[in-house]
């Protein structure tokens, strides 16, 4: 497992997502909104973009990874491969979890569940899995669980140096604009 390059790659792709889907859904009665500071659904423009929890997205970028180990644990399985993924590394899991947050985003305005999910479906789509549709499509091409090959250890080491030094970055930027103990506790960036 691979973590902070995960939780990066996560982090990043949903708060530009989140960036790209409000100025995507702006239209030019969105100015007349924003003068009494409510959105469709009544609250206010940037409060839907707030609740994004960046704790929940760094967990979800390390769901499949920790389903597998469970599953590798409670059915006592010996991986042939340190590069082998399972139920946490298909659609199967996957898909079903993006609907169940996406319901509970729609019906109940509570986004969390779709955080993680949208989180975890970024962890595929960096690990080797990606490039191993018997994984990814499971069961659709068989039972067995392929082996994935990952990144040669000097690109992954180089990977965790980036992405520490991303993690690094945004910390400090955090202490100097005095919003780190902020995010610490509501997980908002």
């Amino acid at each position: 497992m691979r973590s902070l390059p995960h939780i990066t790659i996560a982090c990043g792709a949903i708060w530009a997502g989140s960036r790209l889907l409000r100025a995507y859904a702006r239209t030019p009665n969105d100015d007349l909104r924003e003068t009494d500071g409510l959105n469709d659904a009544g609250g206010s423009v940037s409060e839907a973009e707030d609740h994004i929890d960046y704790r929940l997205v760094a967990i979800g970028s390390l769901l499949p990874d920790i389903i597998d180990r469970v599953q590798r644990k409670v059915f006592r399985i010996q991986r042939s491969s340190p590069h082998q993924h399972f139920i946490g590394h298909t659609l199967l899991f996957h898909l079903p979890l993006l609907a169940a947050g996406n319901y509970l985003l729609r019906r109940q305005g509570d986004g969390r569940l779709l955080s993680v999910s949208t989180a975890a479906m970024t962890h595929l789509l960096v690990d080797p899995v990606i490039r191993s549709p018997a994984t990814l499509l499971w069961p659709l091409f068989g039972f067995q669980f392929p082996e994935a090959r990952g990144l040669s250890p000097g690109l992954t080491a180089a990977t965790q140096v980036v992405a520490a030094a991303a993690v690094l970055a945004t910390l400090v930027a955090l202490q100097r604009q005095d919003r780190l103990q902020s995010f610490v506790s509501s997980g908002r960036l």
